[in-house]
């Protein structure tokens, strides 16, 4: 099945569509691959299998052995079969698999996406910056936000590679997100008489993980490019705003500090991969909120994607280590 087009024509059923005992025929991406035996002795390949609304469980019992060697995370499949409810959760026990070379897919057709149009969150965020009262910081994030080549990518990239925002347009959601989160923060603390500079709450919000745009490639499961690996998006942020600040007069030197350190500094602690940790209060609020929203939307898309498999509770969460409620 090589050069094979994928668009919503011929899609077939989506995630979303899956009922007990209903036949299926359709494509989907290969999130998740595992190579196992049964009590029975007899080998099986369990995959996630994915499409832009949601994933299914899927069960390979026939030709196990050699689809292992065929299928890779990655793939996009045209497959066939048949679901059922398996431990109180939907499944789909694959009754043909083939692996599509080359494939010529629809964008967005078979990647979970934002729900937000990301020309109207792109337009809500200019509308937050353009209201910067620092003059030098708001010019900056408009003049990067202008960029073409930053806007190309940052209108369809993900957040993360699977934790938290991991889908289209996931980057500019997460932005736009503690953008909004800022404002309410700034409101509050400076209505309780704290001094809380919002440009640079602003500033973090953008730019702590804009350098992804770049750390990140591919269009699901993504993976880290060959500079995310090497460099990683910290520092790929601190290029481009040395590249930005070559056009900005106005921009002092200590102003220019403490953005850099807001980026450096935005896990929060040095063993989440921080080489500083924050050292004024604006740093550490971007940390903070950035931790807050990434949890958030974890745990939303978690749950989300567990009540669709219909149990009561969850699956144990790898990183929480605990069970959630879904009704």
């Amino acid at each position: 099945m090589a050069g094979t087009v994928v668009n919503k024509e011929n899609k077939g059923t989506f995630a979303t569509e899956l009922v007990d005992k209903a036949h299926v025929a359709g494509f989907f991406l290969v999130k998740e691959k595992v190579f196992g035996t049964g009590k029975n002795g007899k080998s099986f390949l369990s995959f996630q299998l994915a499409d832009r609304t949601g994933s299914v469980d899927a069960r390979v019992w026939d030709n196990a052995e050699a689809l292992q060697l065929i299928v890779q995370i990655g793939d996009v499949v045209q497959v066939r079969g048949l679901v059922q409810v398996f431990q109180s959760r939907l499944q789909l026990v694959v009754h043909k698999m083939e692996r599509v070379s080359d494939p010529d897919v629809e964008p967005g057709l078979l990647v979970a996406a934002s729900r937000q149009t990301a020309e109207a969150m792109e337009q809500e965020l200019l509308t937050i910056v353009n209201d910067l009262a620092h003059g030098p910081i708001r010019t900056l994030l408009q003049q990067t936000l202008a960029d073409p080549q930053v806007r190309q990518r940052l209108l369809t990239h993900p957040a993360a590679k699977t934790i938290h925002h991991a889908y289209r347009s996931g980057l500019l959601e997460h932005i736009l997100s503690i953008a909004k989160l800022m404002q309410a923060i700034h409101a509050h603390y400076t209505a309780a008489g704290a001094a809380v500079d919002l440009s640079y709450l602003i500033f973090g919000a953008v730019f702590h993980d804009l350098g992804k745009i770049w750390e990140l490639e591919g269009e699901g499961p993504y993976q880290y490019s060959y500079r995310g690996r090497l460099v990683g998006h910290m520092a790929i942020a601190l290029e481009m705003i040395d590249a930005k600040v070559a056009n900005i007069p106005d921009m002092d030197a200590r102003t220019l500090d403490k953005l850099k350190h807001i980026i450096l500094s935005h896990h929060g602690k040095l063993e989440y991969g921080s080489p500083k940790e924050p050292m004024f209060l604006e740093a550490a609020l971007v940390a903070m909120v950035d931790e807050f929203d990434s949890k958030v939307a974890a745990l939303t898309q978690f749950i989300s994607a567990e009540k669709a498999g219909g149990a009561e509770w969850s699956r144990l969460h790898p990183q929480l280590n605990r069970y959630f409620l879904l009704r």
